[in-house]
């Protein structure tokens, strides 16, 4: 039995002081409704385990623990040991690791949940080129950025520079010219010098490419591997000081069949908003408020020449793309012929590409 004194008290100072040794809790609606439940209470719980490689059993120090819909969390120890409050019974730990699948789990109760991540095969099994060879990108410690040849040419471009442009990190692209096929201006390293070229060595195959980097079919393009760290020195010696762009071309397979295959595309550019000017009437009055108005201008009262429409071009640009690749049991081969045409929606200006490539590896001896 409660004893209350209700003089001069509010309804939620009088509710508070009826609940306060009792396990439920109430809410006070506008129409003075009020609504008693039993409280929920946030039971706090420790969880601890270990976390270690699905594959090898060796624990993961640094892997991140947290507690999902929170930016609360712990990671790992030296010995892949982690302890973590849960604010309850029913709370998600997410588990994540750099080159490993994030693993969720829920906690039902437990109080040790050991977890075995397991590792992303597909990204650390990829193979990157690195200098005059080729490693397992788990097994790369230097600063090296990859792209594949077909993420390239899902967006139609000129040359490679464009279609690298926004999807490699920590290279710096910038559009110097607005004529069709011009090359973008490439940073890797930064602007080391003020009278020596800036621009990244290019290979191609492992040898160095001395023409434009707007002369390489981006159709021919297996994968391009950029070296953005000290080992590009290292490697090229000083021609590598601003960095290196390791282009890698389709080849065949030993033992393959012959593949032909054909990549080509056509599409209309036109100018989609001309500059507004005005027209006979209106630059008449313009002259005659001006003050230099003459009388032989009677006539371009009635005079309207849309010299825009007479410059500008309904242009196309079009690509075309013929290669055969395949082996044999000693070799391998891959011959590829290529067009392409960009025109600009002004009359003379054009850019055009004609290109054919070849390559053969044949076993001559033992």
């Amino acid at each position: 039995m409660v004893s209350l004194n209700l003089n001069n008290k509010t309804i939620q100072q009088v509710m508070d002081e009826l609940l306060s040794d009792s396990r439920v809790s109430y809410k006070i609606f506008d129409n003075n409704l009020i609504v008693i439940a039993p409280a929920v209470e946030l039971q706090q719980l420790t969880v601890k385990g270990v976390i270690t490689d699905a594959n090898t059993g060796e624990p993961l120090p640094g892997v991140n623990i947290i507690i999902e819909g929170t930016s609360a969390g712990v990671a790992s120890d030296v010995n892949g040991e982690y302890v973590i409050e849960v604010p309850g019974s029913d709370a998600v730990l997410n588990f994540s690791y750099v080159g490993y699948i994030v693993q969720s789990i829920n906690v039902n109760g437990q109080t040790v949940i050991n977890v075995a991540l397991q590792p992303e095969i597909q990204s650390l099994d990829e193979v990157v080129v690195i200098g005059y060879g080729t490693q397992r990108k788990e097994a790369v410690t230097g600063s090296v950025a990859s792209i594949r040849g077909e993420d390239m040419n899902n967006v139609p471009s000129a040359n490679i520079s464009q279609a690298l442009q926004g999807r490699i990190a920590g290279v710096e692209m910038s559009q110097n010219s607005t004529k069709p096929g011009a090359t973008m201006q490439i940073r890797i390293r930064g602007t080391r010098s003020l009278t020596a070229s800036n621009d990244p060595l290019v290979v191609l195959d492992g040898i160095p490419f001395g023409g434009s980097i707007g002369d390489i079919d981006p159709n021919d393009i297996k994968s391009i591997d950029i070296l953005k760290d000290a080992s590009a020195t290292a490697i090229y010696g000083s021609r590598g000081a601003n960095g290196v762009i390791l282009v890698t071309t389709n080849k065949g397979q030993k033992g393959q069949k012959a593949t032909v295959s054909y990549n080509g595309y056509y599409g209309m550019k036109k100018v989609f908003a001309e500059y507004p000017m005005m027209d006979g009437p209106e630059f008449v009055k313009l002259r005659t408020a001006a003050g230099i108005y003459t009388n032989g201008e009677d006539e371009a009262d009635d005079v309207n020449t849309n010299w825009q429409d007479l410059l500008y071009r309904n242009a196309t640009v079009t690509n075309h793309d013929l290669s055969v690749l395949g082996g044999t049991e000693n070799g391998s081969y891959n011959f590829s012929v290529g067009y392409y045409l960009d025109q600009a929606v002004i009359p003379t200006q054009q850019y055009q590409r004609f290109s054919v490539r070849g390559s053969l590896d044949q076993e001559v001896g033992k």
